[in-house]
């Protein structure tokens, strides 16, 4: 059973949805596709979406409501406005994520990097920080940058972005499972109950 998952790291909804997915992967075994991509300048323009400072009032304050509705309701702590959001350079810490995975980590310097944005109060643009990620969780610094500084790195972003909008990705984080997709993290319920189907 393989699940898609396609996300950025200055995303604060996959950040309210990463520890519930990372335990539902867990909880049945299941083989994770995870896809670091460009929301912003790839996604957004292509499916009708808006970067967040562009969208209309009522639209940004109904996001904060939802927001802090979500975070309150999982008890998860969550900046609504971080000082370094939106990331002066979002790509960066998506390049770093993807060399985790080519070495065979996934999803654990994802979730760092978006609680760092969230909830630490970090700029994950920051070389430094990322560094400070990738020791909080065990990876070697030296050997990601060494991969995230490879052509191959941007073209596996632009490839993941390509994918998604493809596949009907149009925001994040998005998890399609068996050709199913499912929209936000408050959407891993059903991502769970399509999985029981199949065990």
């Amino acid at each position: 059973m393989i699940i898609e998952y396609y996300y950025s790291v200055a995303s604060p909804f996959a950040y309210l949805g990463s520890k519930r997915f990372q335990d539902l992967v867990k909880k049945y075994k299941v083989e994770v596709l995870e896809k670091p991509c460009d929301l912003v300048g790839g996604i957004f323009p292509k499916t009708g979406g808006l970067p967040v400072p562009q969208r209309s009032p009522e639209r940004q304050k109904y996001r904060l409501d939802e927001l802090k509705r979500w975070s309150e309701f999982l008890n998860i702590k969550l900046n609504l406005k971080p000082k370094f959001f939106p990331p002066t350079n979002p790509h960066l810490p998506n390049y770093f994520v993807i060399a985790s995975i080519k070495l065979g980590k996934k999803l654990i310097l994802g979730h760092e990097l978006l609680k760092n944005l969230w909830s630490d109060e970090k700029d994950i643009s920051d070389i430094k920080v990322i560094e400070q990620a990738c020791e909080k969780v065990g990876l070697s610094f030296k050997d990601l940058s060494q991969v995230t500084l490879s052509k191959e790195n941007e073209i596996e972003y632009k490839k993941n972005t390509e994918e998604a909008i493809a596949n009907g990705v149009f925001g994040a984080p998005t998890y399609i499972f068996d050709k199913e997709l499912f929209w936000g993290q408050d959407r891993i319920n059903f991502l769970e109950l399509a999985i029981q189907k199949k065990v």
